[in-house]
C-alpha cells in the first residue's frame, strides 16, 4: 500500500504493511518528511490540513461547502481531516504560514566562556515555553508551538493517535520533542554553555508522551496516574531530565509546579485558589496545609487554536493580531506586520467590546436590530457579513469572528467559571491565583466582564502568569519545595467536578457572558 505526496517540490511515495483502520488522511501531516505545523483534531476549523488532489477527489462534505472557497473546491481541494485515508491516493500537500512556528532558533552571544546553567521547560498542550538561567542570570528564553500539534490540539486526541495510530517505537509523538529539546542544547553548547539539568513541567499526557509512558490511565476511565514524578530521567546526548511531583491523572507537574512558586512567594497565606486558565483548567485549593484539586476540560480556543482565524502566539508574535481596541472609527489592533492570524487573547479584547456596544448579546448572539445600537456599533458591523449561510464580522479583508468562534469561547467560559465558583461557595479564599500564560495579557476588568471570574472577585484575584516555569525555577532554589509538594500532592483530595450534578447545572446557566 502507498501514498503519492507532492511536498517542497518533491515527489514522495510513503508505503504502509497496513493502513491504520478508521483513520482520515490528516494522519499524513506526522510523517517525518512533512514540517509539523498546528492542527485542530480534525474539527475542520483551522484549514490547515488543506490538500489537493491529483487523483479523483470525494465528494465535498457540507461543512467543507462553507468553509472551503469556491475556486478552492473547483480546484479539487479538501480537507484531509474529513477524508479517510486511501491505498494509492496522489495528493499535493502545501507549506504552512505556522509550520516555522514548531522551530526554535535562538539568539545567543557567540560564547558563554564554559558557564553553567539550568535548562527550565513548561511544556504545555499548545506551546512549549523554556528558560536557560541559574541562580544569578537568565541567558535565554523563547516559546513555540508545541510540533505534537499535528496529532491534534488536545491531550486525548495526541493519546488516541499514540495508541492507535502509530506502530512503531518511539513514537513520533515522542521524537518530534526529544528532537526540539536537543536542537536547544546543541545551540546552547556552541555558545560554551554547559547545561547541567532539565527541569521540565507538563500535564500527565504530555509527560507520559514525552517519556514514551504506558498512557492507559490517562486515555481511558477509570482514570489514574501511573507517573507520580519526582523523578530523573535519562535520554541520549541529553542532560538529565527531572519531572516534579505530579498530583493525579488530570494534574500534572505543572499545576504543582504553580503550587510551588505560590507557596515560596506568600509563605503566610492560609486560604488561597490557583486556577490555571489553558487547555485544561487545573485548580488547586489549599487551606491550612491540606490540598484539595480538581480539573475540567477547556479545549485550545482560548490559545486561539480551533478558531476559525486563530493562532497561538509564539516566537515575537509576528503576524498575530495580539489585542483589539475601540476608537472612534470603530476597531483598531495591535500587530506586528501584516494580520493573518488572531491569538486567544486578541478574541477576548473583541468580545469585550463587541459586548460593550451591544453589538452581541450576553448570550453571544450578533444583534440583529441595527436601530438598538449607537453609531459606534453601528460602524463595527458594516463589516458583518453572511458567507455560505453563516455569519461573520470581518476584522480585516481575510479575517473575521464568526457565530462558531462565539460559542468556542462561551463554552470555556461556562466550564471555567462554574469550576471558580464551587470554589468560592464552598472554601474561604484570601486570594486566587490566575495561572497561565493567557491570564497575564488579559485585564482583570476583561475577564470579569466576561464572566470568567465572578462579580467583585478581581479585588482578591492575582495574574502570576506562566507559574509552571517560575515554579520550576523555585524548586531549583529551594529543594525542600519539592518533599513539601509531594506530601501535599499524595493527601490531597482529587474532586471529579465533571460527574457532579451541581457543577452540571452551573455550566448550563453560564453559557452566557
Amino acid at each position: 500500500m502507498a501514498i503519492h505526496i507532492q511536498y517542497q517540490n518533491q515527489e514522495l511515495t510513503v508505503n504502509f504493511e497496513e493502513l491504520p483502520q478508521n483513520t482520515n488522511t490528516a494522519f499524513l501531516f506526522g510523517l517525518p518528511q512533512i514540517t509539523p505545523r498546528p492542527l485542530c483534531t480534525g474539527m475542520g476549523k483551522c484549514g490547515r490540513c488543506k490538500i489537493k488532489y491529483l487523483s479523483p477527489a470525494p465528494e465535498l462534505t457540507p461543512f467543507e461547502k462553507i468553509i472551503l472557497s469556491q475556486e478552492e473546491q473547483e480546484k479539487n481541494i479538501r480537507l484531509a481531516c474529513k477524508h479517510p485515508l486511501k491505498d494509492n491516493i496522489h495528493i499535493a500537500m502545501f507549506d504552512d504560514l505556522q509550520q516555522n512556528a514548531t522551530k526554535v532558533s535562538l539568539h545567543l552571544p557567540e560564547n558563554f566562556e564554559g558557564q553553567t546553567a539550568v535548562l527550565f521547560i513548561d511544556l504545555g498542550t499548545t506551546s512549549i515555553d523554556f528558560e536557560v538561567r541559574n541562580e544569578q542570570k537568565l541567558f535565554t528564553q523563547g516559546k513555540i508551538l508545541n510540533p505534537q500539534m499535528f496529532a491534534g490540539a488536545d491531550v486525548m486526541a495526541r493519546l488516541y493517535y499514540e495508541h492507535f495510530t502509530e506502530k512503531q517505537k518511539p513514537s513520533r509523538l515522542q521524537t518530534v520533542l526529544l528532537e526540539y529539546f536537543k536542537n536547544i542544547i546543541v545551540q546552547l553548547e556552541k555558545s560554551a554553555l554547559l547545561i547541567q539539568k532539565i527541569y521540565l513541567a507538563a500535564n500527565p499526557s504530555m509527560a507520559a508522551l514525552f517519556l514514551g509512558a504506558n498512557t492507559k490511565g490517562l486515555r481511558e476511565a477509570p482514570y489514574y496516574l501511573e507517573n507520580k514524578g519526582n523523578a530523573e530521567y535519562r535520554f541520549d546526548k541529553m542532560p538529565p531530565v527531572f519531572i516534579p511531583p505530579q498530583m493525579s491523572a488530570f494534574i500534572g507537574a505543572d499545576a504543582c509546579a504553580g503550587l510551588a512558586y505560590i507557596l515560596q512567594t506568600y509563605p503566610h497565606l492560609e486560604n488561597f485558589l490557583l486556577a490555571d486558565l489553558g487547555t485544561n483548567g487545573e485548580f488547586i485549593y489549599y487551606h491550612k496545609g491540606q490540598v484539595c484539586g480538581a480539573s475540567v476540560p477547556l479545549g485550545p480556543a482560548l490559545e486561539g487554536v480551533g478558531m476559525r482565524c486563530g493562532s497561538a502566539v509564539h516566537g515575537e508574535g509576528e503576524n498575530i493580531i495580539l489585542s483589539f481596541a475601540l476608537n472612534p472609527f470603530g476597531l483598531s489592533f495591535a500587530c506586528k506586520g501584516k494580520a493573518k492570524f488572531i491569538c486567544g487573547a486578541a478574541y477576548l479584547y473583541l468580545l469585550n467590546i463587541l459586548l460593550s456596544t451591544k453589538c452581541i448579546s450576553r448570550q453571544g448572539l450578533f444583534q440583529n436590530n441595527r436601530s438598538e445600537l449607537s453609531p459606534l456599533g453601528k460602524k463595527i458591523l458594516t463589516n458583518f457579513k453572511e458567507i455560505n449561510t453563516e455569519k461573520r464580522l470581518y476584522v480585516t479583508d481575510d479575517l473575521y469572528l464568526c457565530a462558531e468562534d462565539i460559542e468556542n469561547i462561551l463554552k470555556v467560559k461556562a466550564a471555567f467559571s462554574s469550576a471558580i465558583e464551587l470554589f468560592l461557595e464552598k472554601h474561604p479564599l484570601d486570594a486566587i491565583f490566575l495561572s497561565g500564560s493567557l491570564s497575564s495579557h488579559i485585564p482583570l476588568d476583561i475577564l470579569e466582564n466576561l464572566g470568567f471570574l465572578p462579580k467583585n472577585s478581581k479585588a482578591k484575584t492575582k495574574i502570576i502568569g506562566n507559574s509552571s516555569l517560575k515554579g520550576l525555577f523555585s524548586y531549583y532554589t529551594d529543594k525542600n519545595l519539592i518533599e513539601k509538594v509531594e506530601k501535599l500532592s499524595e493527601q490531597a483530595d482529587i474532586i471529579d467536578l465533571t460527574n457532579q450534578n451541581e457543577y452540571n447545572t452551573l455550566y448550563i446557566s453560564n453559557m452566557h457572558f
